[in-house]
């Protein structure tokens, strides 16, 4: 495998994620390109997410440029056990929901929110991206969201994979049903929640059929046993993350099969990119919805390449193989 810094035409990256193809090494002639794709007729260890009554609306919350509520919903199925011992007999997941200022049916995008910090903190990514045409989803874990009193345990992670499961249900039975649109369901994550991405994408026993589309931002290194699922993924990280390594990446890059690709922000921390206000955060905002333009409405939109253009050339980035 080989890797180099290079900066990204915006065409470039624009072609490479409606392909859902990886940008190889550029020479000094043209851009290689090669195609990562796999395909499969099964359906081993991919789940469908379980059926859920509508939920109730607790809650109306005003972002600016969209419409976002806060539903109450419970998996009333499962548990939340931290270290052995039973906080609740349910799971309570309130999930804030942005949808678009606009009428319209729009794809569903379904956000894990990082260690500690919960929904709120992200809420500037989430009302980008349903800014950009995308109901989006993001549930407040209870053992990651700080906020709940439960106290924190990153064991739970891959419960809350299955929290997104019953998220994309949930969603698909209430009242936004009407405005979701039918296909494929992206699912995108930071740092813990990337992981929590990764798993509902790729990992056997924890797949979802429905989900179509995976985007995760400074994940840990994948370790789970790979389901035969093949969602296209958008891996980006950050070289300078000084939170989680950027050899994470690279190991999750070399082992998640089919079609993907890893973009790198050159010099960016952790947090800082998708919190925003850095050169690096219009970088990563034109690429997810680039990629989800591409693999949930098989369209290249002109503001995405706006904005790709207007920042590719102030950020080096790398594009792997």
């Amino acid at each position: 495998m080989v890797r180099r810094h290079l900066r990204v035409p915006a065409a470039a990256l624009l072609m490479l994620m409606s392909a859902g193809l990886v940008l190889s090494c550029r020479d000094s002639t043209t851009d290689k390109v090669s195609d990562t794709s796999e395909t499969s007729n099964s359906n081993d260890g991919v789940h469908s997410a379980p059926a859920t009554t509508a939920p109730d609306v607790t809650t109306t919350t005003a972002v600016p440029g969209t419409n976002s509520q806060v539903l109450a919903l419970v998996d009333t199925s499962r548990p939340v056990v931290s270290n052995g011992r039973t906080i609740s007999s349910t799971r309570s997941l309130p999930t804030t929901v942005w949808r678009p200022n606009r009428e319209g049916i729009f794809p569903l995008v379904v956000f894990a929110h990082g260690y500690r910090l919960g929904p709120p903190g992200y809420a500037r990514f989430c009302a980008m991206l349903s800014d950009a045409g995308y109901i989006v989803a993001a549930p407040s874990f209870p053992l990651a969201d700080e906020s709940r009193g439960n106290g924190l345990n990153r064991d739970d992670i891959p419960n809350e994979a299955k929290d997104v499961s019953f998220v994309i249900a949930a969603l698909r039975a209430s009242a936004f049903a009407s405005v979701i649109a039918s296909g494929p369901v992206g699912v995108a994550g930071h740092s813990d929640g990337a992981d929590v991405a990764l798993i509902i994408g790729y990992q056997q026993g924890y797949a979802d059929a429905a989900v179509g589309s995976v985007v995760a931002v400074a994940p840990d290194a994948f370790t789970g046993q790979l389901s035969t699922n093949r969602p296209p993924l958008l891996l980006v990280h950050a070289d300078a993350d000084a939170t989680v390594p950027y050899s994470e990446s690279v190991q999750v890059f070399a082992r998640v099969p089919g079609q993907r690709t890893f973009l790198t922000l050159i010099g960016a921390d952790h947090l800082p990119p998708i919190d925003g206000n850095t050169v690096w955060t219009p970088v990563l905002d034109g690429a997810v919805v680039t990629f989800f333009d591409a693999t949930l409405k098989h369209v290249q939109t002109l503001e995405s390449a706006r904005t790709l253009m207007a920042t590719l050339g102030r950020s080096k980035l790398q594009v792997g193989s």
